[in-house]
Formats: structure tokens, sequence, C-alpha cells
């Protein structure tokens, strides 16, 4: 499994694609630093408010702009490796499904996790850089840092779905077309229901994307047992399912018996 991981790494960071997919997220997080600034710090000001960066790593999750690039990316990348045949070519040498299947999980955790810590860079450095000459800002680091630790982990669990989606329908454009479609049925239908039925604690609250803002940081150290319950199952179910799916899977074409 440690040869597959450092393999698809090696194909991760050769794609352009990435590249291309980090250079939208830097795009995003400056659209967001200035969305941010004119939106929240000047309105702020006005009123003698204080606008913190407690406020600003919450509005990074507001919508979906941290999660198209990596949706697109990791869609993209799983299906070649159906068209290109690479199952078949992986078996024929030998490597089991097992440390296929969970070689590359793993490396699409770890390109999910660079992914992040780069928007996660970029952001606060076109934030600083918009609030240079502010002095007013609460600043939380412990909190702020804590907070970003559970979203990383929620899209580590985006990632999980991701990978199971790909492996029931491993076509690019389809598997593209159905989850952005579920995307936006999460964010125009589910958010509305949790807000009508008044729901304490919801899946919702926790989702991984989109409506991870209302977990707020203040919120949750208190609430971080049912935080790390719900994450834990976002990661674990989908990639479990996941490697069901991909051995019942017709790919013995040239494996080893």
């Amino acid at each position: 499994m440690f040869r597959i991981l450092q393999s698809e790494l090696y194909r991760i960071r050769k794609k352009p694609l990435f590249f291309f997919c980090l250079m939208l997220s830097a795009f995003f997080m400056f659209a967001y630093a200035l969305t941010f600034h004119y939106d929240t710090v000047k309105a702020a000001g006005l009123t003698g408010g204080i606008a913190s960066l407690n406020d600003y790593t919450e509005f990074l999750f507001s919508d979906y702009s941290l999660v198209i690039p990596i949706t697109i990316f990791q869609l993209a990348y799983v299906a070649e490796d159906y068209q290109k045949g690479i199952h078949e070519i992986l078996f024929a040498k030998g490597i089991s499904r097992f440390d296929f299947f969970f070689g590359k999980l793993t490396a699409l955790w770890i390109a999910t996790l660079f992914y992040l810590i780069f928007s996660f860079f970029m952001a606060y450095v076109f934030i600083m850089a918009i609030w240079i000459k502010q002095t007013n800002i609460q600043i939380s680091f412990v909190h702020i840092c804590g907070y970003l630790i559970l979203q990383v982990l929620c899209f580590i669990g985006y990632s999980s779905f991701l990978w199971l989606l790909s492996c029931l329908l491993p076509y690019r454009n389809i598997a593209l077309a159905v989850m952005f479609f579920l995307l936006g049925t999460l964010y125009l239908y589910l958010t509305k229901i949790s807000t009508a039925l008044n729901l304490e604690y919801s899946l919702y609250k926790c989702w991984i994307v989109g409506l991870s803002d209302q977990m707020e940081i203040n919120l949750s150290i208190s609430q971080l047992p049912p935080v790390l319950l719900t994450i834990a199952a976002y990661i674990f179910l989908p990639a479990g399912a996941a490697y069901w799916i991909y051995r019942k899977t017709n790919l013995r074409k040239q494996e080893r018996r």
C-alpha cells in the first residue's frame, strides 16, 4: 500500500489540473477577503463594532467556493483510472485491491489536506494584507486553529464521499453532474429544513460543505463529542461502503487469482 501511496502522490504532484484547482482556490480566497472586508469590516467600523478573525474564519465556509475545486479535481482524477485501465495494469503486477484502494484513498486525503492548508494560508494572507491598517481586530488563534482542524476533518469526510461516488459512477462527467446537483439540493433545501424544524443538533449543522459555518467557533468546544462523532461517520462510512462496492466491481480481467 505504501508503494501505491507514493506513486499516487507523485501522479497528483504532476497533474496540471491540481495546480489549476489551487490557483482557482486562491482566486476564491481573494474574493472572500474583499467581500468580507467591504461587507463586514467597513460596516462594523461605521456602527462602532469590532470585526474579528473569528467571523472571517466562519465566513470562509459560508458557501461552496472551497468545495468546487477539490470536487472537480478528485472526480476527474479518479475517473482517469477507469478510462486508462490502470486497475488492470496494477492487478497484473500483483497489486491487491486492498492496497490499491486504501493507498489511493490515503493519497486523496493527503492531497485534500494540502489543498486546504494552501487555501487557508492564502485566505489569511489576503485578509491580513487588507486589514494591515486595522487595529480593532480580536484574534483568538487557539479557537481559530481548532475550528480549522475540525473543518479539515470535514473535508476529508467529503473526500471519502467523493471516492464513494466515483466507485458508483466511474464516469467523470456523470459524476460531476450528480455531485453538483446534490450540492445544490443540499444548499437550497436541507438547510431550510434544519432551520424550520429548529433542530438543536442536526447532521446539517455539522455538514461537510456549505453548511459548516453553522458550526460556530464558540460552540465547537461545547459540542465537540457529537461533532467528532458526526465527522467520524462522514469519513469512515463512505470509505467502508466504497470498499465494499470496489471489491464487487468487475475489474478482474488481468487480476492474479
